[in-house]
């Protein structure tokens, strides 16, 4: 348990959190086009398909994670190593049971693979194998590689990056060098893929006993630390009832959107989500790492200090999504029109809702961290009402308004639970400070700060309007419109909020030392 400021663990999670990110990107896009040549859409839709049987196997486990994270914040806090070792000694103990019940339901699931890959043109034993061998990589999580929840908890999750995405990386480049050359393409794909999983099991582990020589796991004494710590399956109950608020969404969001739209508008919708996804997940990894740090503050009990990091975190972040919102809604569709063509666009309201969408789950972090921190689970029927509203708003405003409709229902959740009820649930159990003065009217004044801004677009768009056929054009302009976005918005946060202030503060000090 070394000295370094949370601050410093941050950047170092979010500097390899964003690097590795964008390896991976670029070598999604060339090993792609390899694994369709040497073997063919069948084996990757099956490798999709099978790991989303087992995703959804995986719900079982909802909740124990988080809830360990938890109690672990305080220990390490504390610096109280016995106490770590009981935490982890309990969540290995409960994921062995978790892992017993998704084998029996996995067997159970392989007897219905030949109902369910009946129309597949390739050998059912394929199915048999890709499920197998993505199985006994799931296995491993749960009976091996379980105590790398003491990384996340230290707010060293860059030790479990490096690890799994350099041995990814390093099979991937070897499988998109060698497949050209195998005699059987598919063993070959297997194979590595399973000596990936068992590699990078060995050298977590490594990395584990380096790091914490003193951490040891006791899973004989599990019944009698659920009895030490009663309130871990308490929170675990109330967590795994959020995480399937937030699975009924995942899953049924795209059913109702096909409902109500084309297959191929489903597949333009794709393109954008290709590009907007893509922007969203390097700055949530950018700051992936925040959610321990906010564990760890809260550890501390000192509110006061709790409150200033809150609103650090959330104006650094509305910055830098405010920024990244404008930058996509000037460029995303001069983008698609040059990488696949204009007949692909599905026009400016369906772009600008993504970007709301993609604008609020970026901003719902802090709220949802200092939540998760002070330990407040027992709102469990949030995410009920969360599905309920999102489904219910998309399945009515889909009827008349197509695929616009249903992504209204996403915003419409996000507002009324996310933006709504979640930061006056947080002010009376965990702040406990005046909700009006000390949320809701500094909120509101950057969301008005931020509707400004965004407003601009509509005229920058007719300015800015530009052709080209050239996708290394569009990129050199994306990146000038980011930095001119960055920069005006960076400039109003700085002049205007407390917490911008802070955060430029801490970059200061930070680079001075």
């Amino acid at each position: 348990m070394d000295g370094e400021s949370r601050t410093v663990k941050s950047l170092k999670n979010a500097g390899v959190n964003v690097f590795f990110l964008i390896i991976q990107t670029i070598l999604g896009f060339w090993s792609r086009k390899v694994f369709y040549d040497y073997l063919g859409s069948e084996v990757l839709g099956l490798d999709t398909t099978a790991a989303s049987l087992l995703n959804f196997l995986n719900i079982a486990e909802s909740g124990v994670g988080m809830a360990v994270a938890y109690f672990l914040y305080t220990p390490f806090y504390e610096k109280d190593t016995m106490k770590i070792n009981d935490l982890v000694s309990l969540q290995g103990w409960i994921y062995r049971r978790i892992a017993g019940f998704i084998l029996v339901a996995s067997f159970i699931m392989m007897g219905l693979f030949p109902w369910i890959f009946k129309d597949i043109q390739i050998p059912l034993w394929y199915a048999y194998a890709t499920f197998t061998v993505l199985l006994i990589g799931n296995m491993l999580g749960y009976f091996v590689n379980y105590r790398q929840s003491v990384l996340a908890a230290d707010q060293k999750q860059y030790k479990v990056v490096k690890v799994t995405q350099a041995s990814s990386i390093a099979f991937k480049v070897f499988l998109i060098l060698y497949l050209p050359y195998a005699s059987h393409p598919f063993l070959c794909y297997l194979g590595t893929t399973l000596l990936g999983y068992v590699i990078g099991s060995i050298w977590l582990n490594y990395v584990l006993k380096e790091e914490y020589p003193w951490l040891k796991s006791s899973l004989k004494s599990g019944k009698e630390l659920m009895e030490e710590y009663p309130d871990m399956f308490k929170k675990i109950k109330q967590l795994f009832v959020h995480k399937i608020g937030g699975f009924v969404i995942l899953q049924c969001t795209p059913l109702i959107m096909y409902s109500f739209s084309s297959l191929t508008v489903i597949a333009y919708y794709g393109n954008y989500l290709a590009i907007t996804d893509k922007a969203k997940s390097i700055m949530q990894q950018a700051f992936a790492s925040t959610g321990a740090a906010v564990g760890n503050l809260v550890a501390s009990k000192d509110k006061d200090k709790m409150l200033s990091v809150f609103w650090e975190l959330v104006d650094s972040r509305m910055c830098f999504s405010t920024a990244l919102v404008m930058t996509l809604a000037l460029v995303t569709e001069p983008f698609i029109s040059v990488w696949l063509s204009p007949d692909y666009l599905l026009g400016r309201g369906v772009l600008y809702l993504i970007l709301v969408n993609i604008w609020l789950v970026l901003n719902r972090t802090p709220i949802d961290n200092f939540k998760d921190g002070f330990g407040l689970f027992q709102d469990v029927w949030a995410p009920a009402a969360e599905s309920i509203i999102n489904l219910s708003v998309a399945v009515v405003c889909g009827s008349f308004m197509g695929i616009k409709g249903v992504l209204m229902g996403g915003v419409a959740s996000y507002v009324v639970i996310v933006y709504g009820w979640k930061p006056l649930f947080l002010w009376k159990n965990g702040f406990m400070r005046n909700y009006y003065s000390t949320f809701l009217k500094p909120f509101s004044y950057r969301i008005i700060v931020v509707f400004i801004l965004l407003l601009m677009i509509i005229p920058l768009s007719g300015i800015l309007r530009f052709e080209s056929t050239s996708l290394m054009e569009v990129i050199i302009i994306t990146f000038i419109i980011g930095i001119m976005s960055t920069g005006l918005v960076y400039v109003v946060f700085s002049a205007l909020f407390s917490g911008m202030k802070s955060f430029n503060d801490r970059l200061k000090m930070l680079i001075f030392k």
